[in-house]
């Protein structure tokens, strides 16, 4: 199958233009296409569901949602994200993740798994120029949940079996309820080795009421 362009889609609370992730891409530009949601003010998942249309099928097989602080440095993208997709067989392909969970407060993805479930790796700054790997576990493994911050969609098979983001949620747990939402769909998910550094230092507070209202409806929808 000849590799169609991936096209890359973020959100942002401003234009954009000088996002950590579009700097990344600059030399990518021959394999990507990319849609910057600029000045968003709606969630994640509204934002994202919009490329999840048959008219994105005439120029993309591949939908890379990725957060605007993640820098993408990894040259051989595109040929990583096919192989994950056409020979490995994910149909959503993340960085880090875990193969088991159990659903429990706080509802953060490695907090309800094992240790010994956990996959991938990805970098965070440390201070200055310093940079340095979280890692999790050994990848590719397939997984039941991923990391919001890099998730590539095989469109055809999310358009095949109607799998969206998961609109209950705008940012806290739209990554884990959309995950259990395609493992209910028989899509096969799992992380591949694609190096990428987050600028983000993660949650600050569980007890932060934005989170934690969003944890409750996380458990209402999806515990018992």
């Amino acid at each position: 199958m000849k590799m169609k362009k991936i096209l890359v889609v973020t959100c942002s609370k401003g234009d954009g233009k000088k996002s950590t992730l579009l700097q990344s891409l600059k030399l990518l530009e021959d394999d990507i296409s990319v849609v910057i949601n600029a000045n968003n003010k709606t969630g994640l998942s509204k934002c994202y569901n919009r490329q999840l249309v048959p008219e994105n099928l005439i120029k993309h097989d591949i939908v890379l949602f990725v957060h605007d602080d993640v820098y993408i440095d990894d040259l051989k993208l595109k040929g990583k994200l096919y192989t994950a997709i056409e020979n490995v067989g994910y149909d959503i392909v993340g960085l880090a993740g875990a193969s088991k969970i159990e659903i429990k407060k706080p509802c953060l993805w490695h907090l309800m798994s094992n240790r010994e479930d956990w996959s991938g790796t990805v970098s965070h700054p440390v201070g200055g120029d310093k940079l340095m790997p979280t890692t999790f576990g050994p990848w590719p493994r397939r997984c039941l949940m991923l990391d919001g911050l890099f998730l590539a969609v095989d469109l055809k098979r999310a358009l095949e079996v109607g799998w969206k983001f998961n609109e209950n949620f705008t940012f806290h747990h739209y990554d884990v309820a959309s995950c259990l939402d395609a493992n209910k769909k028989k899509l096969k998910m799992g992380t591949y080795p694609i190096h990428v550094t987050h600028n983000s230092p993660g949650l600050g507070d569980v007890n932060d009421k934005v989170f934690t209202d969003s944890q409750e409806t996380f458990i209402k929808l999806y515990k018992g």
